[in-house]
């Protein structure tokens, strides 16, 4: 079986974790992976039919995915366009929340959750808070390096979604409160049960996903508007909207201390339960070992 998923070249935190997280739960369960990367218009050029794939963590349910082959659906969901043909090919064992069952005519009882909360069962990755609040932005946003530059002007703690997954597990353990523009901080801070805030730029912001997650834990995405801020080209002008963004940026982030979510812990915990319950019905069949207490 061949992990499905996409790589952004710089690191992205949510697909990241597919590497990170599955070989721990389904330890030799895999050889190899087939990737995409954000750019690709085409469907993945893979034609081994002989190959499954394992479709787990991200908005992979699209028509990227290679016609040909047997391919597992865990947790994925879709972004509401771009579907594919679901045929018998297609083993759907959950999807991420009711947006997605209802975009692709699934039964409702196969929308769960976003399988990124099985993160619950790794070891806690660190003991207590050590930041009262984080920020993590979209990948695209961290590029430009003024929301590192902001979250030191404040005092907040910066999150780069492009560090590597265990990095960023660690920094969002040891947080407070997180305030995330990337969908899959908000996930894993939820599923660890750290409060968190969602904002938007709106530039590469899907809301459908957002939307699809926050349905399947009872809650609402209301985010908070944030400025896109890219690299700006050299003069007096891009200076200046640079400086002001900057600046918006910084006082949007000092206001946010109390409009912090999270889940309920049963919720959560039964989110967590039904997961490990498909998880364990999909791999007894095929002899997939199933390790619930994985080491990082």
């Amino acid at each position: 079986m061949k992990l499905f998923y996409c790589d952004v070249p710089a690191g992205n935190f949510g697909d990241d974790l597919n590497t990170y997280l599955w070989p721990r739960l389904l330890p030799d369960a895999f050889e190899g992976a087939v990737r995409f990367t954000p750019l690709e218009a085409a469907a993945v050029d893979h034609e081994d039919s002989r190959d499954t794939l394992f479709v787990g963590i991200g908005t992979l349910i699209h028509d990227k995915v290679p016609a040909v082959g047997r391919k597992v659906v865990f947790g994925s969901g879709c972004d509401g366009s771009r579907l594919p043909d679901i045929n018998g090919q297609w083993d759907i064992q959950c999807v991420r929340g009711p947006l997605t069952a209802d975009a692709l005519g699934l039964d409702s009882t196969l929308a769960i959750a976003d399988p990124a909360i099985l993160v619950r069962l790794l070891p806690p990755a660190a003991p207590e808070p050590i930041h009262r609040v984080s920020f993590m932005p979209h990948w695209c946003q961290a590029q430009s390096g003024a929301w590192q530059k902001i979250c030191r002007m404040v005092g907040i703690h910066f999150i780069d979604p492009r560090w590597p997954p265990f990095q960023v597990l660690e920094a969002i353990s040891s947080t407070g409160t997180l305030i995330s523009e990337a969908l899959h901080g908000a996930i894993v801070a939820d599923a660890l049960r750290v409060p968190w805030i969602a904002v938007s730029s709106k530039h590469h912001i899907q809301d459908f996903k957002w939307r699809d997650w926050c349905a399947s834990i009872g809650q609402a995405y209301e985010p908070v508007a944030i400025p896109a801020i890219w690299t700006p080209a050299s003069g007096l002008r891009s200076r200046a909207v640079m400086a002001a963004k900057m600046a918006y940026g910084a006082s949007v982030l000092t206001r946010l201390d109390h409009s912090s979510r999270l889940s309920n812990d049963v919720v959560i915990a039964r989110l967590t339960d039904r997961l490990v319950e498909v998880l364990e019905a999909f791999a007894n069949p095929h002899r997939f070992a199933v390790n619930l207490a994985p080491q990082y």
